[in-house]
């Protein structure tokens, strides 16, 4: 199997660590690439569940994990995350992890920063998770943010130190808030900064090493392209571009490098947090699904919107992002329902919309078209193969490829790490 990038097709929280977990035993490196520990991915092995927010999901199986320079890093959170996985027996060193020298840190004051523009300066909310990624993010583009490499010289580190915290609480003064205090800020990165360094290398030299020349390199998004700063439901998106040519960006590497791209959508659709939804479902059985699904997020445990499968949404995400094939997961929650709808098309008024708009105006305005079709009514959980499948979910699985022109090669119908059906060889 050649490189590979698995991206989230939908609004996140689609399954990919998941995918991630059933393919990377094949890869010799997993590489995550952007976002920071505002995402969650979920493994399930029998009765164990393993959540992760930072750190790569190819540490379940003991692969070699880089941070890309993509990412911002909260060192507390990930310091804390790697004690919690060694104290559940997983291994753990700078052997098999490493961070890009070259990455952001997200410091304590950015989680509060988030929080007040949420609360005080929003008229309408964007439903941020209040972390701080935003922030610093922001830090990062106006140049003024700390790079993990800062922690190397404590000199450095208190000048860049200073000139951002001054930054940041001239804001929080005309707020009437509380000021940011440089000495403690200071002496938490000097006790960190021991811990935090002997992960962190030069990504793109090790990467670009005759070491790896024939290594397979497994890439790993976060949150889904619908949250895309440029191609997302803008201001109602993540902070970070979420397609995978960023990749390429945070690694350091040839685009060529990043592979066969597989997007990962589930069998209807979820968003967390404000914006557009065309197909989200205000009755019942958008809470049915819910129930079904779990679906309450992993980090924050903020409930989910539920909504039928979007054809429409998915074929921008597969522009946009080059996708290559489908893995398509959680196909088991709706095994009870009798009918399920897939939007196949918007309306605007008369016209009709066959491409999801960017203009969030447009968007809000839409009215979903749907096919409607006969649920299974038969429990999928434990199927092995695709033959075994219900005929009428089999039907289901077909309709969406033709809709969204781009086969699927996963079938994800349970929560455990074993339930996935292979139904064709990734090309």
């Amino acid at each position: 199997m050649k490189n590979i990038t698995i991206v989230g097709a939908q609004w996140g929280d689609e399954g990919k660590g998941k995918i991630v977990d059933h393919l990377c035993s094949k890869f010799d490196v997993v590489l995550r690439f952007q976002g920071g520990h505002n995402a969650g991915h979920t493994i399930v092995t029998g009765k164990d569940k393993f959540i992760l927010s930072i750190l790569p999901s190819g540490l379940i199986r003991n692969k070699l994990c880089i941070i890309g320079s993509g990412v911002v890093i909260d060192p507390v959170h990930f310091l804390k995350e790697i004690d919690l996985l060694r104290k559940r027996k997983i291994k753990i060193s700078q052997r098999n992890l490493k961070i890009a020298n070259n990455a952001s840190i997200l410091l304590p004051f950015h989680s509060i920063i988030d929080q007040v523009r949420e609360k005080r300066l929003s008229k309408k909310k964007i439903g941020t998770t209040g972390r701080g990624i935003g922030p610093c993010y922001e830090d990062k583009i106006a140049r003024r943010g700390l790079k993990i490499y800062d922690l190397e010289d404590t000199n450095v580190l208190k000048t860049r130190l200073k000139n951002l915290i001054d930054f940041h609480n001239i804001f929080l003064k005309n707020l009437s808030e509380k000021k940011i205090s440089f000495n403690e800020t200071f002496k938490l990165l000097v006790s960190l900064r021991k811990k935090i360094l002997p992960f962190s290398i030069d990504v793109s030299e090790f990467i670009n090493s005759k070491f790896f020349f024939k290594k397979k390199l497994l890439f790993e998004g976060a949150q889904g392209l619908m949250l895309d700063i440029d191609h997302g439901t803008f201001p109602f998106v993540t902070s970070s571009n979420t397609i995978p040519a960023t990749a390429a960006t945070s690694i350091g590497i040839k685009p060529s490098k990043i592979g066969h791209i597989l997007g990962v959508l589930k069998s209807y659709t979820t968003r967390v947090g404000e914006g557009p939804f065309p197909t989200e479902i205000k009755s019942d059985i958008g809470l049915e699904i819910a129930k079904n699904g779990n679906e309450f997020g992993s980090v924050t445990n903020r409930p989910r919107r539920c909504g039928w499968f979007d054809a429409v949404q998915c074929r921008k995400a597969i522009q946009i992002a080059g996708i290559d094939s489908i893995a398509l997961t959680k196909i088991d929650v709706l095994d009870n329902f009798k009918k399920i709808k897939i939007c196949y098309q918007y309306k605007n008024g008369k016209k009709k919309i066959h491409f999801m708009p960017s203009s969030n105006k447009i968007l809000n305005n839409v009215k979903p078209v749907y096919l409607t079709v006969d649920g299974w009514c038969a429990n999928t959980t434990g199927i092995k193969n695709k033959k075994s499948l219900p005929q009428k979910a089999q039907r289901f699985i077909k309709i969406i490829e033709k809709l969204i022109n781009t086969p699927i090669v996963f079938l994800s119908n349970g929560p455990d790490r074993n339930d996935i059906i292979n139904l064709r060889k990734i090309d």
